[in-house]
């Protein structure tokens, strides 16, 4: 079997190594585990041509200093519910943007929410049903104090897809 190959080494192979929080081997297995969490031991070892007792350890210090943070299979969720994803763009009054992101964070089709800098203050990523429920959202979840305006745009297609939703 040949070492797997990803993104994290391409992202990293220009990172000085010593200031890496992994070594070589450590982001091998990194790799291996984010292409088949369900891996085992035994088979990452003989992928990468080291002991079984080698990989257990440097996984178990990784989970330890939490560079791996847990296991979670990737649901590919347009399978599943033809879904509409949106990245909504919000400019908040800043004596509400914690007020305004907890009540974000509540929502069942939020995926991801940023704080972020530039013309607009939080950005959150969602997934709806349709265009009526995204509708929906914006008229009513985003008519809030706080919030001064917000701008959505749709996906379309990807060209990559985020690997948790499969969109």
């Amino acid at each position: 079997m040949e070492a797997p190959k990803c993104n994290l080494i391409e992202r990293w192979k220009l990172l000085d190594k010593s200031m890496r929080p992994v070594d070589d081997l450590d982001l091998s297995i990194l790799c291996a585990l984010r292409e088949n969490a369900r891996i085992s031991n035994l088979e990452l070892a003989k992928m990468l041509g080291v002991s079984e007792a080698t990989v257990r350890r440097r996984i178990k210090i990784m989970e330890e200093k939490g560079i791996i943070r847990g296991y979670a299979a990737l649901v590919n969720c347009y399978g599943v519910e033809n879904s509409v994803k949106a990245f909504i763009y919000m400019k908040v009054d800043r004596k509400y943007i914690d007020k305004v992101a907890n009540a974000l964070m509540k929502e069942n089709r939020l995926v991801t929410l940023y704080r972020i800098l530039g013309d607009y203050d939080l950005l959150c990523e969602c997934l709806f049903l349709s265009m009526s429920e995204l509708q929906d959202f914006v008229d009513n979840r985003l008519n809030m104090d706080g919030i001064i305006s917000s701008v959505t745009h749709v996906v379309a297609s990807a060209y990559v897809p985020c690997e948790w939703v499969g969109i």
